[in-house]
């Protein structure tokens, strides 16, 4: 299942991608995904190519249950690990099972409080008792599960000593991933590094037993935070499109895909497809509704966009001065160029081009001219109304 490599005399696994759209994803307040609109997420993520897709709470209702049953038998023949999220009860392991057990190959996420806040307001039960059922509920598990993650919610705020603890129980009765939420997007980066360091340090003497990393975004850190955890020895990370999530929502899977592809190649699964990110993105605008904001990484309609005269100069001969990311490897197209009062004749010269509308050298003068002046009552000129233009000063 894991992929090794050598880099400088150090022995690296490719990065695990567990997307978590279709369970944290769905808990963005005013969504709730139909039948249909899972089959459909869960289609993209599995073009992508991503290594583990979560595809609910089965135990939440009945509904979810059969919705994941129906989503499990899509995937018979296929080698993308379905992720079903549990609770640290038996009935729950149970049911999870009955709605993956169709699917070629699944894992069970085992999720209990960390932290003594979570302890007393989100379950209102006590250290003993937790221990005691995450040992019940992942023995259990194991009978059913070969893999077996154990989410340790809250792990940030946690005592150090009860959440080693807890991974000392859970790795004991059966785990094969460990998981390190900072689940409500309190740390900074340097806190979860070292949050992850310290783990990864500590369960050492396992062997075959990964730490994942699951970032939420409420100090808008939460890609930072993933790539953090990836430097501090993380070899899963859970995300979602577009990032949404709980509250601020969760770390994006084409952010920390996109710096992955910039920065750590050689961490990346030669089987990802970036260009179905794209699609990914419309996908799940037109399914919720939520339209990303303008100057949101990756997929924000400003990214690849430039509107500063010497910027555009720049572009419009070598993309690279000012474009970091190839919009083509997402599906995009780049060097984009908008029309304002900022515009050079550069900009204009492409717009121009574009339009296939020819101009003398002071016609081009005078449009540039133009432009500037309607900007100051127009933001941005849209092509009809630079034509309108152009025809008065023909």
């Amino acid at each position: 299942m894991y992929i090794f490599l050598l880099l400088k005399g150090i022995i690296l696994n490719k990065i695990l991608f567990h997307d978590t759209t279709l369970r944290d994803g769905e808990q963005t307040p005013g969504i709730a995904f139909s039948l249909s609109d899972k089959i459909k997420i869960t289609n993209i993520l599995y073009q992508i190519g991503l290594d583990i897709i979560e595809v609910g709470f089965p135990a939440a209702s009945e509904n979810e249950k059969n919705n994941i049953k129906k989503i499990s038998k899509l995937f018979k023949k296929k080698n993308t690990i379905l992720c079903a999220f549990s609770r640290a009860k038996e009935s729950d392991i149970e049911i999870a099972y009955e709605s993956l057990k169709e699917a070629k190959k699944s894992r069970i996420q085992v999720v209990a409080p960390s932290s003594n806040i979570h302890l007393k307001y989100s379950i209102n039960t006590t250290k003993k008792q937790l221990i005691k059922n995450l040992r019940q509920s992942i023995c259990k598990a194991r009978g059913f599960f070969e893999d077996i993650q154990f989410t340790a919610q809250d792990a940030p705020r946690a005592e150090k000593k009860f959440l080693k603890e807890l991974i000392d129980v859970a790795i004991d009765s059966g785990a094969t991933t460990i998981s390190l939420p900072d689940t409500t997007g309190f740390c900074s980066f340097e806190e979860y590094s070292m949050l992850i360091s310290e783990i990864k340090d500590y369960i050492k003497k396992f062997k075959k037993v990964f730490i994942s990393a699951h970032c939420h975004n409420d100090l808008g850190l939460a890609t930072a935070n993933t790539i953090a955890a990836i430097n501090s020895g993380a070899r899963q990370v859970e995300c979602t499109i577009n990032g949404l999530g709980e509250r601020a929502g969760n770390a994006p899977l084409e952010e920390v895909l996109a710096i992955l592809d910039l920065k750590y190649k050689n961490l990346l699964k030669k089987n990802i497809r970036l260009k179905k990110l794209a699609e990914a993105n419309v996908l799940l605008e037109k399914i919720t509704g939520i339209k990303i904001h303008n100057n949101k990484p990756v997929f924000g309609k400003n990214v690849f966009t430039h509107a500063s005269g010497m910027h555009q100069k720049a572009v419009i001969e070598n993309k690279n001065s000012f474009e970091i990311l190839k919009a083509e490897k997402f599906g995009l197209s780049g060097g984009k160029i908008s029309i304002g009062k900022l515009s050079g004749k550069a900009g204009i010269k492409k717009i121009l081009n574009d339009l296939k509308v020819s101009l003398s050298g002071k016609q081009i003068e005078s449009l540039t001219k133009e432009v500037k002046k309607y900007s100051l009552r127009e933001k941005e000129l849209s092509n009809s109304k630079l034509k309108q233009i152009i025809k008065k000063i023909k």
